[in-house]
Parts: C-alpha cells; structure tokens; sequence
C-alpha cells in the first residue's frame, strides 16, 4: 500500500513538473514557420488569370509560444486576402504586359495587419508571385447534345436531336476559347421513348469559361412507323428501238416503313425499279432488279422478287 501511494504522489509531481515545464516554454519566444491559406481578389478588370498562383502562403514568423499555439489552432479559418490592384497599385490594370512578377517582401506589413499583431513576420514564401494573364474573348460555338437512347419497337426518329438554341456564346481566355469547338449537354438518358422529348437541360461546365445561356430545349423528335406495301413497275434502259423486251414479271412489290404523317403521301411513282440492258446483251438468264430512286423518308425497305426473266421480240419493219 505504501508502494502504490508513492507511486500515486510520484506521477502527480511529474505531472505539475510537466505543466510548469511547458507553461514555461510557452513563454519563451520561437521562430516558427505557419501555412496560411489566401485568396485573391480585385484582379484586374480587363484581363483573366491564366496561370494558378500558390493558393498557401507560409510566413515565418517569431512571437511567444503562448501566440504561435493559438494562431496554430485557429489559422485554418482565417485566410490571406491579396488584392492584386490594391498591392500593385493598378499597375497590372493599366499594363499592356501579360506577364508579371511580385515580390512578396514588400507586403510584409500589410499581411502583419491580416494575421496579428502578435506575430511578426519575419519572411514569406514564396518569395514572388507570378501572374499571367490573357484577353478575354467571346466565340459562339455549337451545342452538341451528349445522350444515349432507346426506342419503343415500331418507333424512329423523324429528324435529327437538336437543340434550341443550337449555339451558345463562351467567353474566357483567348487561348482557353480558341481551343473549344462545342459545348455539351449534360449527359442524358432516355428509355424507351414512345413520344417526342423536348427537355430544358443543363449545359456541362468548363473551368474558367462562361457559357451564355446555360440551358437549352433539348429536342427528340419521334414518330410511329407502319409498314406498306405497292406494287412498283420495273424498267429496263436503254433498250434499241428495233427491240421489245418483256418482264415476267413486269412488277415488283416494294415493302418498306414509313411514319404515320407521311402514310398516304408515298405513291408508286416515288420509286424506280430497273433492270439493266447490259445484262441482256450478255445474255443473262435473269435479270436483277436495282431500285434506282426512293423516297427519303422511309426505311427497311425490301423489293421482292428481286430477280426477273424476260422475253426478246423484234419490232416489224412495216
């Protein structure tokens, strides 16, 4: 028992020992080195940064321990504010350079004033700061819609996806626009569609660009598609006048898809069948049949058969 009560007293006297150890250190005067977080603000109004400058500050700085512990544990809520026109007196404004550099020697007292005044900066790194900046233009540039679908069976687009507006204006640094040649929507997905999309999305964001607008009407336009069928002639070309060519058959049935609006508007003179003469003189047994001309708005389109046979007679001399 007496054992374990001088142990107890012991630790307790190291422990007081230790606390007036480091109360005492604190009070003593260090040099330390602290990062600051900064920011940069008022830069010039008719240029853009094209660079990154180091977004921490380390200051070298000499107080007391008691100071240094409590800026330690509370500098990460207080950040440096550089104000680029206010430190450089407007000069890089009023510059016609791109390029500047700024050493930070000089600003040692105004960062004293954002930090404490109980602590005395001794050195900053880095030691300069290097500022480049380019113009600013503006370029209009096309909207590219960045989607993935799938359709309802039976369903085709009727046109191409767009976009309303189809272009946007970018503005930015010139070397940054000059490298842009679309924007993008944000990225889309549609299942199943049985019906025409017009959507407002967002448009993807670039760092350092501005886009004007920053949405659009995205636009799918559908349509429901039948079959139909019709019975077509065929043609042969180039035929001598001294020579009658028959085709059995002499027509072909043309099967194909077309949207419901566009139904009653296909007729069988909207296509040509052929065969060619060519193939006769070369005495082929049958002929294939090529369809030569089509509406546009139509698809799988089948033509059956796709072979005929034909009968030569010569014309009369009268």
């Amino acid at each position: 028992m007496k054992d374990d009560r001088r142990v107890v007293v012991f630790l307790i006297c190291l422990a007081i020992a230790t606390v007036f150890w480091f109360l005492n250190a604190l009070n003593k005067e260090y040099t330390v080195d602290l990062s600051f977080p900064v920011k940069y603000t008022n830069l010039p109004k008719n240029k853009i940064l094209a660079n990154s400058p180091p977004d921490h500050f380390t200051l070298k700085v000499k107080s007391f321990g008691f100071t240094i512990l409590r800026h330690k544990l509370s500098m990460a809520f207080s950040p440096l504010v550089f104000n680029v026109n206010d430190f450089t007196g407007k000069k890089m404004e009023a510059s016609e350079n791109s390029k500047f550099r700024i050493g930070t020697r000089q600003f040692i007292n105004r960062i004293s004033g954002q930090v404490s005044n109980e602590l005395q900066i001794i050195e900053i790194q880095p030691d300069s700061l290097y500022f480049e900046f380019d113009r600013i233009i503006q370029r209009k540039v096309k909207v590219k819609p960045n989607i993935t679908y799938t359709l309802k069976q039976q369903y085709f687009l009727s046109g191409d996806i767009a976009t309303d507006p189809d272009s946007v204006v970018v503005s930015g640094a010139e070397s940054t626009i000059d490298t842009i040649q679309s924007v993008l929507t944000k990225q889309q997905h549609y299942k199943d569609l049985d019906k025409n999309i017009q959507r407002n999305v967002l448009l993807e964001t670039y760092k350092k660009i501005d886009i004007e607008p920053k949405r659009v009407i995205l636009k799918i336009p559908l349509e429901e598609y039948t079959e139909k069928n019709l019975l077509v002639p065929i043609q042969i070309t180039d035929v001598p006048d001294d020579m009658t060519i028959k085709l059995f058959p002499d027509k072909a049935k043309v099967s194909f898809l077309v949207g419901l609006s566009h139904f009653s508007e296909i007729k069988e003179a909207d296509f040509n069948l052929t065969v060619p003469y060519s193939d006769v003189v070369a005495k082929k047994e049958i002929l294939n049949v090529t369809l030569k001309i089509k509406p546009l708005n139509i698809l799988s389109i089948s033509v059956s058969p796709e072979n005929v046979e034909y009968l030569i007679e010569k014309k009369s001399d009268d």
